[in-house]
């Protein structure tokens, strides 16, 4: 059997009457992959923060190798060889790679920084970890898949026992998923220990030895992975049986609301399409294959050349005031950083795109806001103390679920989601999706950004798919798979 090399007993953490976690416990063994799921506010970050030195535990204990540790803070945790590489990057950008991983801990020779020997350390990282960069570049010059290595890369030189991976590959593409899974196997044939926090099943079961399920702060059960299959796991973390992943209702299709003709500019090539009444219809295609850029185009925040026809006029979008005003709506990819102001109320949020609408002789209404924004909440099940609550303190689904309240209230005939699911558990999915379908049964036309092919396969009604700025192919519902949309988004033209 393996060895144990770290224990969490009875960890409890409160912030004031309430308890984020309760006696919770897990185990990890050398060269394991231990994957961590839960719902959104399960607790999963609290715990990880706890090990990873970010947050003190009210409660608990914990042990490496047999030894009660106490890990005060995040210094503390790397001298234990413990490291998080997080799904929000903390980078540098206007510093190089080799800057970036050694960052407060660079060589000195004569009382100043010895790059060369800096250079000479992170090639050999590289080499180690056969991941190939020029130690030089500035990090603003990477990819969100290459800056992602180069934290891999800073959690290995730290001499790591135990690195914690929180949602890694939530931006990345099929390709860049494939090179971080081989990183993490060779990790775990150097008997580096992991865990894993990722909302996405399909990674769990392609990599993962084990998993512990958290729910509602307390330990909700596991097992071996390859004991488990993925109706047990969402059963473990929501509590219930989730009947149906993809509640998509069957809505007759209406005539052509929208018709797109040649857009163009620097990011997108010739693009044009159909959207109609009542449908679906989703944009399939790899990171970086132009889709978020063509919508941007439509809703008037880059320039492009084309025509636009809503309801069979042509309209001209020069600024996302002019698509809303043409009863266009945008869930943004980034929700955190394009949809929401975290630190204002859900109440400022949801009412940001509408203050026209609201004010009288430039003047609010408190209680005619207040009214407003809970209508909204309630329609969408936003769980949250209140419309007075601030948009930080939610979890990523509920966060999800004001921004698209923020649309619903401009009253749209289309609304565009950019990866409506991206970062959210498995139940929130289900939420998300059965709003979508209660939308279109009301007559809203919906299209889809996503990079998850089941997502994409089971909620569309029709699928565009694109590569490098360029529409590649077309499929009906009907006609649709992973393999027809995986070969549209990788041809040539």
């Amino acid at each position: 059997m393996a060895k144990t090399i770290l224990e969490m007993k009875g960890i409890s953490k409160s912030y004031g009457g309430i308890k984020a976690l309760k006696d919770v416990k897990i185990e990890l063994y050398e060269g394991e992959i231990l994957c961590l799921l839960g719902e959104n506010g399960a607790g999963k970050s609290t715990l990880m923060k706890i090990l990873s030195g970010a947050i003190l535990p009210s409660e608990g204990s914990i042990y490496m190798n047999g030894e009660l540790i106490n890990i005060k803070n995040p210094e503390m945790a790397h001298n234990y060889g413990i490291s998080t590489v997080y799904q929000e990057l903390i980078q540098f950008p206007d510093m190089t790679i080799m800057e970036n991983i050694f960052i407060g801990r660079y060589p000195k020779k004569n009382g100043l920084v010895d790059f060369a020997e800096l250079r000479k350390r992170t090639l050999q990282l590289m080499d180690v970890l056969d991941i190939h960069f020029e130690p030089d570049e500035y990090i603003r010059n990477l990819s969100v898949a290459q800056r992602q290595l180069v934290e891999i890369m800073k959690a290995v030189s730290f001499d790591s026992k135990i690195i914690i991976f929180d949602e890694p590959t939530s931006s990345l593409t099929t390709e860049e998923t494939a090179i971080l899974f081989r990183i993490i196997d060779d990790l775990k044939k150097k008997n580096i220990s992991m865990i894993y926090i990722s909302h996405r099943l399909e990674d769990i079961f392609a990599i993962g030895d084990r998993i512990t399920v958290l729910r509602d702060g307390q330990n909700s059960g596991g097992g071996l992975v390859k004991d488990l299959n993925t109706d047990q796991v969402i059963a473990l973390m929501v509590g219930r049986n989730v009947e149906n992943q993809f509640p998509k209702k069957e809505v007759p299709i209406g005539k052509e609301i929208l018709r797109v003709e040649h857009i163009t500019n620097e990011y997108v090539n010739d693009a044009s399409f159909v959207l109609k009444k009542g449908e679906i219809l989703g944009f399939g295609g790899l990171v970086g294959a132009g889709r978020s850029e063509l919508i941007r185009a439509i809703m008037g925040l880059d320039k492009c050349s084309g025509k636009i026809y809503k309801d069979g006029k042509e309209i001209i979008n020069r600024s996302p005031a002019d698509a809303i005003n043409n009863h266009f709506a945008l869930v943004p990819e980034d929700r955190k950083d394009q949809g929401l102001v975290l630190i204002r109320t859900l109440l400022h949020n949801i009412e940001m795109s509408s203050l026209k609408k609201l004010s009288h002789f430039g003047f609010m209404n408190g209680k005619q806001e207040t009214e407003y924004a809970d209508r909204y909440m309630k329609q969408l099940h936003v769980k949250a103390a209140g419309s007075y609550q601030q948009a930080g303190d939610l979890s990523g689904g509920n966060q999800q679920k004001v921004v698209i309240a923020k649309c619903l209230a401009t009253k749209p005939d289309i609304l565009i989601l950019d990866e409506p699911t991206r970062g959210i558990d498995v139940g929130s999915k289900a939420e998300i999706y059965e709003i979508m379908s209660d939308l279109v049964e009301q007559g809203v036309s919906i299209i889809m950004i996503s990079s998850e092919l089941p997502e994409l396969l089971n909620m569309s009604d029709r699928i565009i798919v694109m590569r490098e700025g360029s529409i590649t192919g077309e499929l009906t519902k009907e006609e649709a798979s992973e393999e027809r949309v995986m070969k549209f988004a990788t041809k040539e033209m």
